[in-house]
């Protein structure tokens, strides 16, 4: 029998990303509750969820990422 690990829940960010071609995206990344959006960045997966403010879903590639902003 597997032992099932607690999972942390994840909460959206409002942010703001920057990409290697000077486009933006405003809208929503989700981390972990207890992480910070530099975690999710520097995590070994090469991609992250990413709601624009229309509501679409992008699959953004880190390694063209230029800066992500978080809006307080």
């Amino acid at each position: 029998m597997a032992v099932r690990m607690p999972q942390v829940p994840k909460v959206r960010v409002r942010a703001e990303v920057t990409m290697t071609d000077g486009s933006h995206f405003d809208g929503h990344v989700f981390i972990e509750a207890t992480s910070r959006i530099q975690d999710l960045l520097n995590a070994e997966e090469p991609f992250f969820a990413f709601v624009d403010s229309e509501g679409a879903l992008h699959l953004i590639n880190k390694m063209s990422v230029v800066q992500v902003r978080p809006h307080d």
